[in-house]
């Protein structure tokens, strides 16, 4: 009689980012228990970019280290040895860990695996958006030429260059096309970028973020307030967010935190209520009890886990137009759009809302929790078995090339 199949031994990697983690720490974790519960053995290392940030001695060691990280490349491949790891899963290597993790992990004979949260890769700035435009000019040219003369990365030309000549010299060496064996997207635009450089599409797979989902209430028991949930930025929106409900007068609740954190608290008061960061608890309280969360992000996000947070507690989206929202929002169905940076267009939003009855709140917060139970549920759900499947499959390649 057949053993049964050793499951893999993952080490994930995550590098934090100066401004905070946001979503993607909250995926992290949730990722690596789902493993744990499935019998997995994982491992985690985890780096940060305070050297980015101000003068050190390690941060002498900055530039090189965007390119190539060799303390990282050590510290990866005797951890793989030592510990015997089937695969590397890095959920963000920019800036410190950097590329070297994955050359690493190959050398030691591990598989590799990367979750892209963003378009970093593909733009300087990570948003495809300047001057309050989506702008893909960076990656029509196949070339950071226009990114690099207007400063996209850090407001600077010496940082701006820095950048695109890691991220370019790695496209020429094929590290996002021989060293890893499975890239990870948020959604389809996702793909077709790594597509467009190369990338076969059998080493992609699409697979959304996950959440278990929490308890719902119905609009009779929920309270006369809007709710943004998010980190405080210009890209998110939240200029034309406060202009607009400054002027309605409607309710709203601000919970998050970020470099526009004195603009919100300079602007809140009367109607609007700044709280600040909030645990995981609390947020899931305002989601179960607001009237709307309102997404009003000017940038092509990659899977806001704030809106399957949101579907999750059956709670009503109002969110900014876009290739990603449009996928994940029908229009008056399970959900409302509005034109992006748009006070007038966000204004009908909100009185659309207004105008429903409780009974009519129902049946549309009944579907955007319908749509996350269909397609982003955990673990039992398609998308995590996918994951799975993808995992044990690299391990079986890997048992076979011993």
């Amino acid at each position: 009689m057949n053993s049964p199949a050793k499951q893999p031994c993952i080490l994930f990697v995550f590098n934090h980012y100066l401004g905070g983690d946001g979503g993607e720490g909250v995926v992290v974790k949730n990722e690596m228990q789902a493993l744990k519960d499935q019998g997995y053995s994982v491992y985690y290392h985890e780096y940060n970019n305070r050297s980015f940030r101000k003068f050190s001695p390690s941060s002498l060691f900055t530039p090189a280290n965007l390119f190539f990280n060799a303390a990282a490349f050590m510290r990866t491949w005797f951890f793989v040895r030592k510990h015997k790891i089937d695969v590397v899963h890095a959920h963000n290597f920019h800036y410190t860990a950097s590329p070297s993790v994955f050359w690493a992990a190959k050398l030691a004979g591990a598989k590799t695996v990367m979750t892209v949260h963003n378009y970093r890769l593909f733009c300087l700035n990570s948003l495809f958006l300047r001057e309050g435009r989506h702008c893909f000019d960076c990656h029509t040219a196949r070339s950071f030429a226009a990114g690099i003369s207007a400063r996209c990365f850090r407001s600077s030309n010496l940082f701006s260059s820095a950048l695109a000549s890691s991220t370019m010299l790695h496209r020429k060496i094929g590290t996002w096309r021989r060293k890893l064996d499975l890239i990870i997207v948020l959604n389809p635009l996702m793909r077709q970028l790594f597509m467009d450089i190369g990338v076969a599409a059998d080493r992609i797979l699409l697979k959304p973020n996950f959440l278990v989902p929490t308890l719902q209430e119905g609009f009779e028991e929920r309270k006369d307030f809007f709710l943004f949930a998010g980190r405080l930025a210009e890209e998110k929106g939240i200029r034309h967010l406060v202009e607009t409900f400054r002027r309605t007068g409607k309710n709203l609740i601000i919970a998050g935190d970020g470099d526009l954190r004195g603009w919100v608290e300079e602007h809140a008061g009367g109607n609007i209520l700044f709280e600040g960061q909030q645990s995981k608890e609390s947020l899931d309280r305002l989601l179960r009890t607001c009237k709307a969360l309102v997404f009003p992000s000017l940038w092509i996000e990659g899977m806001p886990l704030v809106l399957n947070e949101a579907k999750s507690a059956g709670a009503i989206i109002i969110a900014a137009r876009s290739p990603n929202t449009e996928m994940l929002i029908q229009d008056q169905l399970n959900g409302f759009l509005y034109e992006p940076g748009d006070t007038g267009s966000l204004e009908n939003a909100i009185r659309l809302v207004e105008s429903k009855t409780p009974e009519e709140l129902n049946m549309i917060s009944g579907r955007a929790k319908r749509s996350f139970m269909e397609e982003y549920n955990s673990p039992s759900g398609q998308v995590i078995t996918s994951l799975f499947s993808h995992l044990r499959i690299m391990q079986q390649v890997y048992s076979a090339g011993r």
